[in-house]
């Protein structure tokens, strides 16, 4: 039987909210209880699938002390 040649893994690039919330230390799960969502909203929020209303956007971008723009620049792209 031959072996299969391994795929070439893709590269997952992150969102500055993710960098973010892993430089202040916190899981998907804790940042959740924080702000009282559920924890596959911040990950939809990381992966680009779901878009907070602005409110929220300004609550993240205070408490990770950044702007709006800042905290979502990738997700524009």
């Amino acid at each position: 039987m031959a072996r299969r040649k391994a795929e070439p893994r893709t590269v997952v690039k992150r969102s500055r909210f993710t960098e973010l919330r892993i430089q202040k230390g916190k899981t998907q799960r804790a940042l959740s209880l924080d702000f009282g969502v559920t924890e596959s909203f911040i990950r939809g929020i990381e992966s680009g699938r779901n878009n907070p209303e602005i409110k929220f956007a300004f609550k993240l971008a205070k408490y990770f002390d950044t702007t709006v723009d800042d905290l979502f620049q990738d997700l524009a792209n």
